[in-house]
């Protein structure tokens, strides 16, 4: 942590929300100004690299070209003695992830909406003609009210079309191995349709707690995405809709082309059956805190 710091560029730091090996994740307000935004920070020194700095500036560039209420609002970047920053909306929540490892079970009961903000809020990056490349429970940010927040699009790349893409160079494997298609093991350009892959192993874990495929290594999981099939859901989770698993398989296909083409027609599905036979009730303890958050 850069202790001693009290601002960075026009903005005054008050609490430090997480220390990454290269980023900082500060709350921070305007000069004069009340209301909290969240920046990530690379402090200068060591770390500052020509292209760590870049990494914060492409998460500018893309984040400033989407607009939708599911998606985390980019709004600054700067560079200079202070070091690097970029600064957007503070949406102060845990991640996904997070609440998986609390409980899966603890989402069940309102799934259903947090998977259509969590589609809308990608289909709309994909309509801007990006892909996100990293998609995982990490990178949503979902709260007590059901609103989810898409963040981080370091590797958000521009969706080639035609000759543009079946030229791309090949390149190196970018992205979390736990949920990283096929083809973006290999290196080939992607579309939507990878994404749509990431998106179908969140929903596989968030179903049943447990990722499709797993490894003692990184050449295991990757092979077990290139040629295996997953456990079938329903082996997993008793309680989910036949149609909804098959619906989450397809998103699994190793080709592509056998995959929905966009989250539009995820969200189809979802709002024409549900998730689960019998819906989930809300947790004991958060509805009994509910009711005492009413009384106070």
């Amino acid at each position: 942590m850069s202790a001693g710091r009290e601002f960075v560029g026009p903005y005054r730091m008050f609490h430090l929300i997480r220390a990454g090996a290269l980023f900082e994740i500060w709350a921070v307000r305007p000069v004069a100004e009340r209301n909290a935004l969240a920046m990530k920070w690379l402090p200068p020194g060591k770390n500052h690299s020509r292209s760590a700095a870049a990494e914060l500036k492409h998460e500018f560039a893309v984040g400033k070209t989407l607009d939708h209420p599911s998606i985390i609002k980019t709004l600054d970047y700067g560079t200079g003695k202070d070091g690097t920053y970029l600064v957007m909306e503070l949406f102060k929540t845990p991640n996904v992830k997070q609440q998986i490892q609390a409980g899966v079970e603890r989402l069940h009961w309102r799934l259903d909406t947090i998977l259509d903000e969590a589609a809308q809020a990608l289909d709309h990056m994909h309509q801007k003609g990006w892909v996100h490349r990293d998609i995982k429970p990490d990178n949503f940010l979902v709260n007590e009210e059901n609103h989810v927040r898409l963040i981080d699009f370091n590797l958000s790349r521009r969706i080639k079309k035609g000759l543009g893409k079946l030229f791309s160079p090949k390149g190196t494997p970018q992205g979390t191995y736990s949920y990283m298609p096929p083809e973006q093991i290999r290196g080939q350009a992607v579309d939507e349709r990878a994404d749509v892959y990431s998106f179908g192993c969140m929903v596989y874990e968030l179903m049943c707690g447990k990722l499709p495929f797993t490894g003692t290594s990184m050449n295991e999981l990757l092979n077990k995405h290139l040629r295996s099939k997953p456990t079938p859901l329903g082996m997993l989770q008793k309680n989910v809709q036949p149609e909804f698993a098959d619906l989450v398989h397809r998103m699994l296909a190793k080709d592509p082309k056998d995959r929905p083409d966009n989250l539009r027609e995820f969200r189809q599905a979802l709002k024409a059956g549900r998730c689960f036979h019998i819906t989930p009730k809300k947790p004991v303890d958060e509805e009994n805190e509910t009711a005492q958050a009413k009384e106070e």
